[in-house]
């Protein structure tokens, strides 16, 4: 980690605030700030600028910041974009730490606008002042009463452990109104003209009294910064669950006309999060139904997941929702099959998730399911199916109860996370609600979102159980690295095919017996020292794609094959592109037909850097969209780990008659791939290695066809 993450005290726990354009007026930006301090009972003195004003909600006003004669923490500046720089002035030579500016028409509304962000971006970094915002409503400190927020606090609003960054204040304050877990600190980060996401987030990370942090990110502007903060928060113990929005064209539009942000790749990014254990969610319900399990149960310790629900249309639906979704539901044990046949009627059909149903006695048969079911050893953790929504009848909320407490004695005997759920995302009778609150038991909001949270849940815990990975080694020596370095900087030039491959087996990846023959007769010789049947390449630095000018032939078993082959291989390469340099042809020995075919390839993304692609080979790619992302370098755990991502990775176990194919191989080259993504990353802008056939196991790889795209650098 290369980032230090700077000392946001000043701004979210200050000794004392000034608020220029403190109001009475009702509604103002003015007055509704010092409102939420006094709703909250902040501690800390309050200083109101307003030069037209004697006192403002019964304190004293100063004409400015100069006039208030004492040190000052944090600036609140409600006023106009136009007047922000000469604040900041005024903060320099006071030596004010930390503001907060509530304007917008910076770099979200033109060109004027993204000039004056600018200036004020570099003024607060050369003289070290933390600016939050421009263009958002805000920070609020829940726990140590503080509030430097645009917006009326909700005064249901509870302390806890969660941390919410946005860069939407409207998604924030709805994040607000509608969360049932309590909160640490609402940070609204807006343009992120000076502090961005990654600055947050990294603050965070060690704070002892956040144990989540929930993230709305438009754009991530420093990616190295990012990746340290979601890093740090990991090695901190505390879960980031992140809502990206970006992924259409429309919602990246959207953003840059909301703060300027640029979105970025969006599986890019994905692999990112991958890497670096970030839970990314797809919508605000999920977001809210993840924060509520995260913030409250303890992580499992195995995979398994114990559910049950009163109904077996319940279950169906349960059953459909999961499909395609990463979830165990864990075989019962004979055990436990036996215990519930003890439990239940004769004629239930007992399966996980269970019904536990039976005849109907709930408060008879329902404690010993729940308890049959937590008792399994790999199951670690339980979900019940319950809905008790507002104004159900009493008996409804009696038997809600009885499977409440059921809830409390597993979790409190077996010492695993347990949770409910309603089917319906509609509020739970408060009773019910008030009692899990009160022992710690999750009460989530509909049957897809919960799924998603239990997966999302599931996903960490296994992140966290992982063992960290043996670092692996870059399989290119030094001094070849070094005459490979020397190559690409003397020239912009590409390698050609038969340069490509020279450096891919350099780092560990094999290409197929070859050579290249500037006649035919050369060719045909070489052909016969390879061993037939051979394919033939046309060899031109003006001809990139070969197949399409008729420039490969294969499958050539004998001299004279060979020998027609050139002739129309030359003849048809001329044709398509006459002033191209024909340098001859590259001799193939073929590959086995045993082997699969994949893809593999390095891109570099302008906000991350290299990224390897993995796919599966031939037409599937396309046609199924087969393929997936890692951020370089990687081990060969993580390298397997993304084969197997791929539907297409079951070809290499062995399909329709075929032999199984060499994954290990694969999963070097994918390691080696991943270290000349990085070595190479200011020259290569991409890299594609395709196809890429895996032979037999224990036969290796062969890197046919290569072909390099440079920098512009």
């Amino acid at each position: 980690m290369t980032t230090s993450f700077r000392n946001l005290r000043p701004m979210l726990n200050p000794k004392n605030i000034a608020i220029i354009g403190a109001s009475e007026k009702h509604g103002s930006a003015g007055r509704l700030v010092l409102e939420n301090l006094h709703f909250l009972g902040y501690q800390g003195e309050i200083f109101a600028i307003n030069p037209k004003n004697e006192t403002v909600l019964g304190h004293p006003c100063y004409k400015d910041l100069k006039s208030v004669n004492k040190p000052i923490d944090m600036v609140a500046i409600l006023i106009g974009a136009p007047h922000v720089k000469s604040i900041l002035e005024q903060m320099k030579e006071l030596q004010i730490p930390a503001c907060w500016c509530l304007a917008s028409g910076f770099s979200e509304s033109g060109d004027e606008g993204k000039k004056l962000q600018k200036e004020i971006a570099a003024f607060c970094e050369e003289n070290h002042i933390l600016l939050c915002g421009p263009n958002c409503i805000g920070v609020a400190n829940m726990t140590d009463k503080f509030a430097a927020f645009s917006v009326a606090i909700n005064p249901n609003l509870r302390t806890g452990g969660v941390s919410a960054v946005m860069q939407s204040g409207a998604i924030l304050m709805g994040l607000a109104n509608s969360a049932r877990f309590g909160f640490r600190y609402l940070i609204s980060a807006g343009n992120q003209a000076v502090l961005d996401i990654s600055d947050y987030i990294g603050y965070l990370a060690t704070d002892p009294e956040t144990k989540v942090i929930l993230a709305f990110v438009e754009g991530i502007p420093n990616a190295e910064k990012f990746v340290d903060a979601v890093r740090a928060a990991f090695h901190a113990g505390k879960p980031v669950l992140m809502l990206k929005v970006g992924r259409s064209e429309g919602a990246q539009r959207a953003v840059q006309a909301h703060t300027g942000s640029l979105a970025g790749s969006d599986s890019v990014l994905d692999a990112v999060l991958q890497k670096e254990g970030v839970i990314r969610l797809n919508s605000l319900d999920e977001l809210v139904q993840a924060a509520e399990l995260f913030a409250v149960a303890p992580l499992p310790k195995t995979d398994g997941i114990g559910l049950l629900s009163l109904s077996g249309g319940q279950i169906g639906l349960v059953e459909d929702l999961s499909q395609g979704m990463n979830l165990n539901f864990s075989k019962l044990s004979d055990e436990t099959l036996a215990a519930l046949h003890e439990i239940l009627p004769s004629f239930s059909t007992v399966s996980n998730p269970v019904d536990a149903w039976g005849n109907g006695d709930l408060e008879k048969m329902y404690p010993g399911c729940v308890a049959a079911v937590a008792s399994q050893s790999d199951i670690s953790l339980i979900a019940m199916s319950r809905d008790t929504p507002l104004g159900v009848a009493d008996r409804e909320i009696e038997q809600s109860m009885r499977i409440a407490e059921s809830a409390v004695r597993v979790k409190n005997e077996f010492k695993k996370a347990v949770l409910l759920f309603s089917n319906f995302s509609g509020n739970f009778d408060p009773k019910v609600e008030e009692f899990l609150r009160k022992e710690a038991i999750p009460y989530l909001q509909g049957t897809q979102e919960a799924l998603q949270a239990i997966q999302a849940f599931e996903k960490y815990a296994a992140f966290r159980r992982k063992p960290a990975p043996e670092a692996a080694k870059n399989p290119i020596t030094s001094d070849k690295l070094a005459a490979w370095k020397k190559r690409f900087e003397t020239t912009t030039e590409p390698l050609d095919e038969v340069e490509g491959r020279a450096l891919l087996a350099d780092y560990g990846i094999d290409g197929p017996h070859e050579s290249v023959a500037s006649t035919k007769e050369a060719a045909a010789d070489v052909a016969e020292k390879i061993g037939f049947p051979v394919v033939l390449k046309i060899l031109s630095p003006d001809i990139r794609h070969k197949t399409e000018c008729g420039g490969v032939k294969i499958g050539l078993k004998n001299r004279q094959e060979v020998s027609d082959a050139f002739d129309q291989i030359m003849k048809s390469a001329h044709a398509y592109k006459p002033e191209a340099r024909l340098e001859g042809v590259i001799v193939q020995e073929m590959i086995s037909p045993d082997s699969v075919e994949v893809i593999l390839g390095i891109m570099n993304d302008p906000t991350f850097g290299p990224v390897v692609v993995f796919g599966s080979g031939g037409i599937l790619v396309e046609l199924m969209k087969d393929s997936t992302l890692a951020i370089p370098p990687f081990t060969r755990q993580e390298a397997g780990e993304m084969i197997n991502r791929t539907r297409g990775s079951k070809l290499l176990k062995g399909f329709r008659g075929k032999p199984a194919a060499d994954f290990d191989a694969l999963c070097d080259a994918l390691v080696g791939l991943s270290f000349l993504a990085v070595d190479f990353a200011d020259h290569i802008a991409a890299l594609d290695i395709n196809p890429l056939m895996v032979l037999p196991n224990g036969k290796g790889v062969r890197a046919v066809d290569v072909l390099m795209e440079r920098t512009s650098k």
